[in-house]
Parts: structure tokens; sequence; C-alpha cells
């Protein structure tokens, strides 16, 4: 039967079409930047926000995740997952040697989790913000 052919292979070239949107999606998602240290120094305090996030297939098969070795580079860990709240800790570690702190204080750490196309892809990040507490320069007080 000529009709039904032609209907599977319409449906053949819509299949085919998302499953090269889904591949392309995944090669997008693996060269986005994953871990990011950013430090304001808002009045008189030096505060450090940091952010590591972790694309996964299913929600746990991970696809790219941050590379707490490169942050704000434009690197990713493939088929690896660093997002916890050990490399959020080491993240903050790099801000503190950044900005020659000695100490944190009133840290705050959270996790988002986002699912995306159902239960196809998962976004997950942990974010974490302290104060840096730096040494006062020698002769001052505060």
């Amino acid at each position: 039967n000529p009709t039904f052919r032609s209907n599977g292979i319409n449906r053949m070239k819509a299949f085919t079409k998302y499953i090269k949107l889904f591949f392309i999606t995944i090669l997008s998602l693996s060269f986005t930047g994953c871990a990011s240290v950013k430090i304001s120094n808002v009045g008189g305090k030096c505060v450090a926000v940091t952010e590591n996030t972790g694309w996964y297939l299913f929600n746990f098969i991970p696809i790219a995740s941050g590379d707490v070795s490169n942050p704000n580079g434009y690197t990713c860990c493939l088929f690896q997952n660093s997002v916890n709240l050990k490399n959020s800790m080491e993240l903050l570690e790099y801000a503190m040697k950044k900005e020659n702190a000695f100490s944190c204080k009133d840290i705050v750490s959270y996790s988002t989790d986002e699912k995306v196309f159902i239960l196809l892809l998962k976004r997950l990040s942990y974010h974490t913000s302290a104060e840096l507490i730096k040494e006062p320069a020698k002769g001052k007080t505060e």
C-alpha cells in the first residue's frame, strides 16, 4: 500500500529530525562553561559567589559538568559528575586564594534541580556564596 509506505517514511524523517535535534542539544551543552567564580566588592565587603553546573541524561547519566580545575573557563568534564558540595568548596577556596583572603564567613550553599524535556535532561547546579575576610594591612586595625 503506497499510502502506508509514505506515512512510514514521513514518520521516519520526523524521528530522524528529532534525533538530530537531540544530539545537537547534547553537543551544545557539552561546550558550555559549567564552573564559575564571581567576586564582588560591595560596601567594603568582598563577596564570592560560585556555581557548578552539570547536565544529566535521564536524571542520572552525567553528560557534562563543571571543570573545577578551570573555573570561568569554557571547559567541562564530559561524562563525569563534578557537581557536589566538595567541589563547590574547592571553588570557594579558589576565590579565597585569588583575593588573598585568609578566611570566610556567612557561607550559604544550595542546589537547584531543573528538568528539561520532562525526564530526558536534568540540570543540577550547586551555588555557594560567602564573605571573604582579608588580613588587614600592616599598621591598620579594624
